[in-house]
């Protein structure tokens, strides 16, 4: 048996294209910020964005009349084909498929829409809160800090709020994490203190701390909606829509309060570039926002991780790009980037693992991933075929205890007089032949 198995779904083509858009999207915002400027104000700036993902949630409105036309046209085919339209079995399997959300849906729902809104404003509330600028903070330490933990936390929320059992190979795979962790940790503190100077130090941690309150409040709502998933008749692009209006609603009611509570100038910059982008930002958000709740609607909200180590890896690719342009750059730089690009392979590769995309068939890792589980299922069924069709095992299932050793010791003497019988007639035959 090799070290590893790979078991890849048809699904993980959502990760890669996530990857793809993810990082394309940091480069954009890294490397052409005046394509992301919409106002000379941060924190209107970073409000925008909000904007613009909460359009992209109402997109999935199109894909919900795209499945409910569809749905339709299956349901109307069916009634030609097959089923008469007053066949109570047809009357039966719509009201299967219609059947009312639990009293709870719109409660968690109501949580849902509140959480992500909270979510998504952490950037703006954090240039509020500190005051500082976005060249004066590390957002490859930002990124890293906020997703391991969000990666902690959605183990911790999954054992007890989701009640998931937790294995011999989550555990190690949760000290592999911890350990790439702290590899980045090291590497994102020596990038700063070596490599960028303009970069403050003190002010990156008051900002990341405001923002580790995202590590926190995105893995529970993943939490809820796998929740929501599990015990409702709902469609990713289905929730994905209401979530979009009910977050549409609080937008409404807040920002007249947040624009003039604060006195805001109304100075927005909408050059023909920014308009573009913007377009192009909100579409790559709704893909993205998509295929994030088709994963945790086929897998898991722990899955979350392999989507959104994309924006690690995007700002290290940066940091790489930042690294060849800079004419001062020396091996202490290259050896830096490679400890950071280590720090996520092994981060990612024990997510695999956790998520049991990865099997390592080595010290008992391999016993209780769901494979192995079914495996071991079919084996014992095979060997309870073999052993109904064996007389001897008929006869003593339909005894009693206390008759249980007899039979067992008559059939010992059974075989042995049987063997011996064979003996005499084996020497018989020699002495015939002879």
């Amino acid at each position: 048996m090799s070290l590893l198995t790979i078991r890849c779904h048809k699904y993980f083509t959502y990760v890669i294209i996530y990857w793809v858009l993810e990082i394309i999207l940091r480069l954009m915002i890294y490397l052409q910020s005046d394509f992301f400027t919409f106002t000379q104000d941060i924190i209107q700036n970073e409000y925008m964005f909000v904007i613009f993902l909460n359009a992209a949630d109402l997109l999935s409105g199109f894909l919900v009349l795209y499945t409910n036309q569809s749905s339709k046209t299956k349901r109307n085919n069916i009634e030609k084909d097959i089923l008469s339209p007053k066949d109570p079995k047809n009357e039966l399997i719509y009201e299967e498929s219609g059947k009312a959300p639990k009293k709870n849906f719109y409660i968690k729902v109501i949580i849902i829409v509140i959480l992500d809104y909270i979510s998504r404003s952490f950037f703006w509330i954090s240039y509020a809160i500190t005051g500082v600028k976005s060249e004066d903070v590390s957002h490859l330490l930002e990124k890293d800090v906020i997703i391991t933990l969000g990666i902690f936390m959605r183990y911790i929320f999954s054992i007890f709020i989701l009640k998931v059992t937790i294995y011999k190979h989550n555990v190690c795979s949760i000290i592999s994490i911890g350990i790439g962790f702290v590899i980045l940790l090291i590497t994102d503190f020596l990038l700063i203190v070596l490599t960028v100077n303009s970069i403050k130090i003190d002010k990156t941690l008051y900002y990341v701390g405001i923002l580790l309150l995202r590590g926190i409040s995105f893995p529970y709502e993943d939490t809820l909606v796998k929740q929501i998933f599990s015990e409702n008749n709902i469609l990713p692009e289905s929730f994905q829509f209401l979530r979009g209006l009910g977050e549409m609603i609080l937008i409404i009611l807040i920002t007249p309060i947040l624009f003039f509570s604060f006195d805001l100038e109304n100075k927005f910059n909408f050059e023909p570039e920014n308009i573009i982008t913007a377009i192009l930002y909100t579409l790559a958000e709704f893909v993205k926002a998509y295929f994030l709740l088709k994963i945790i609607y086929h897998f898991s909200s722990q899955s979350v991780p392999f989507l959104t180590l994309s924006e690690s890896l995007g700002g290290t690719i940066t940091e790489i790009i930042k690294i060849f342009k800079d004419e001062n750059k020396d091996a202490d730089d290259f050896i830096l980037i490679t400890l950071e690009i280590l720090g996520i392979f092994i981060i990612l590769f024990s997510s695999l693992v956790y998520d049991e995309v990865i099997i390592i068939n080595k010290w008992k890792l391999n016993e209780n991933v769901k494979i192995g589980i079914i495996n071991r299922g079919e084996l014992e069924m095979k060997n309870m075929n073999k052993l109904d069709n064996n007389p001897l095992h008929l006869k003593l299932t339909l005894m009693g205890e206390e008759d249980f050793k007899k039979v067992y010791d008559d059939n010992e003497n059974e075989e042995k007089q049987n063997d011996e019988g064979k003996d005499e007639e084996n020497e018989m035959k020699e002495i015939n032949q002879n």
